[in-house]
């Protein structure tokens, strides 16, 4: 597979043997089976039982010739013991010897010899243990007795080297991969379509949609016409091959878990809906699926293949494609257009030279601010202010000056209010501001800061002009002293405050309170 992706097989298949492997095993098991009777019938696999006791039985008439050639030149028991002592040291097979009188006593044995020799049956000679017959003149005189080990292997590493267990080992291995691999070659050719009825076929190629019919193992067993149509590489030969072998169709999988959608589908209840496939083949135009896997289950709900279908949604995902511009292109303009109207806003809202509001937008944003002091009693406190010889500035350095001195006292008016003040260019060199949540006492306080920062700092700002310096006067009153139950009463109690604070020597900050007469007399 050309895919790099690593799958994990699913839990179901893990140790699930593929077809081929079944056929080779029990290919394998009829030729074994078929040797077995060969060798019966034949006997073409040598017996290791016979050819063991042939040779053991020579070994052992052997011995006996030269017992009887020690027994000739000396009759004494105690040399013949030394001699099969000797004789059972030097051989590998032979566990003890002895020689027995025909009237059943020992004349001479080797170590262990009686607690190892276990007489054969009738007395006929065993694989373990051989009697060999001692005769003098006619007479029998007695018989050799030679204990040999056993020769089957007592461990399983023993069994491995044992020849014949080596041959059917090597046999059952080498016909099974010769199986394995002649049956992969010849199932390829076999025509997996017959499991799908003609009728069918036809139905399913009046489809629009593409469709595979897959087994269980993931093998093609029917491409109808659409499918075939979806990608140059899919007009080949489909049925028989694994569908992980069509590269274009696995490179174009865009989410590719653990697990192939089509084998999430076999493991799980749950049909796998709407995989995007990317179809775009090289040198080719821009091709977009949606695939859908189903499970095809019997009676018992067992899995037993699988519907795999591709939906072209080329132009669909197009028409997505320029919508998606038309709305970026939309959105794009509704940001310049609302720009637009904050610029807007922000020029009928706002002193160009300043920033600060004009006395329309004061008095929007005041009278909301006027009637949560009524309902609550909170303080809701005022000030004017005005630049001190303002007039002189105009006269002395021009008008450029002057402007520059207003933009200077704005810029640290507003630097002074919190977000929740309204500062108003109320006219010329005259500013006003509200400040809800403050008392006439800490307004008097704030206004004397502001003064303070005028003073220090509003006429080293001015560049054109040095040493210049900027001073202003305040007003402050508090909403419902007297009889400042209004806006306007409001703003017009503080601007007495600031004429008193004019008349009082300028740059300083006063609060008047609210009479009447005064009122009058100050107004005039």
């Amino acid at each position: 597979m050309a895919d790099a992706k690593a799958v994990t097989v699913p839990a179901s298949k893990r140790w699930a043997f593929s077809p081929t492997v079944r056929i080779s095993m029990g290919l394998v098991s009829m030729l074994l089976g078929l040797l077995m009777v060969l060798d019966l019938a034949l006997k073409i696999l040598p017996d290791k039982r016979a050819m063991t006791m042939e040779v053991r039985e020579q070994v052992s008439v052997h011995l006996a010739v030269q017992v009887r050639r020690v027994l000739n030149e000396n009759q004494d028991a105690s040399h013949l013991q030394g001699v099969l002592t000797e004789l059972v040291e030097q051989s590998g097979d032979i566990t003890s010897l002895a020689v027995r009188r025909d009237s059943g006593n020992l004349f001479a044995a080797s170590p262990l010899h009686e607690k190892t020799w276990e007489a054969p049956p009738l007395g006929a000679s065993t694989l373990n243990a051989v009697v060999v017959p001692l005769h003098a003149g006619d007479k029998r005189w007695g018989q050799l007795e030679v204990g040999f080990r056993s020769p089957w292997p007592s461990s399983l590493l023993g069994w491995l080297k044992n020849p014949t267990v080596q041959l059917v080992i090597s046999l059952s291995t080498a016909s099974f991969i010769a199986f394995y691999l002649y049956l992969r070659r010849v199932l390829q050719h076999l025509d997996p379509s017959k499991a799908i009825p003609e009728r069918v076929r036809i139905a399913f190629d009046t489809l629009t949609e593409g469709l595979l019919v897959l087994d269980i193992d993931g093998q093609i067993l029917m491409a109808n016409s659409a499918f075939r149509g979806f990608h140059p590489q899919a007009g080949g030969v489909l049925l028989g091959r694994g569908i992980t072998q069509l590269d274009w169709l696995i490179k174009g999988l865009k989410e590719v878990d653990a697990q192939y959608p089509w084998e999430r589908a076999l493991t799980t209840t749950e049909p796998i809906l709407g995989v995007q496939v990317d179809l775009t083949h090289e040198g080719g135009e821009s091709r977009r699926a949606l695939l859908n896997c189903a499970a095809v289950r019997d009676a018992a709900g067992n899995a037993r293949g699988c519907l795999v279908t591709l939906d072209d949604v080329t132009e669909l995902d197009m028409a997505n494609t320029r919508l998606r511009s038309a709305l970026a292109e939309l959105e794009l303009s509704r940001d310049k257009i609302q720009k637009q109207n904050e610029e807007l806003q922000l020029l009928a809202n706002c002193d160009p030279m300043t920033g600060c509001f004009n006395r329309r937008a004061f008095f929007s944003r005041a009278e909301p601010m006027l009637e949560h002091a009524k309902k609550t009693g909170e303080p809701l406190s005022c000030f004017m202010t005005d630049i001190d010889k303002f007039k002189s500035f105009n006269d002395t350095y021009g008008h450029a000056v002057g402007d520059l001195v207003i933009q200077q006292v704005a810029r640290i008016l507003k630097a002074a209010m919190r977000p929740e003040d309204v500062l108003c260019r109320f006219g010329g060199e005259e500013f006003c501001a509200f400040m809800p949540g403050m008392d006439e006492k800490a307004a008097a306080e704030l206004a004397d800061r502001i003064r303070d920062t005028l003073q220090r700092e509003a006429g080293p700002a001015v560049d054109a002009v040095p040493n210049l310096r900027i001073t202003s006067s305040f007003g402050v009153a508090q909403f419902g002293k007297g009889n400042a139950n209004t806006a306007l009463l409001l703003i017009e109690r503080a601007d007495q405050g600031l004429y008193a604070a004019k008349e009082a020597g300028r740059n300083q900050v006063q609060c008047i309170d609210w009479h009447p007469e005064k009122a009058v007399a100050a107004a005039h």
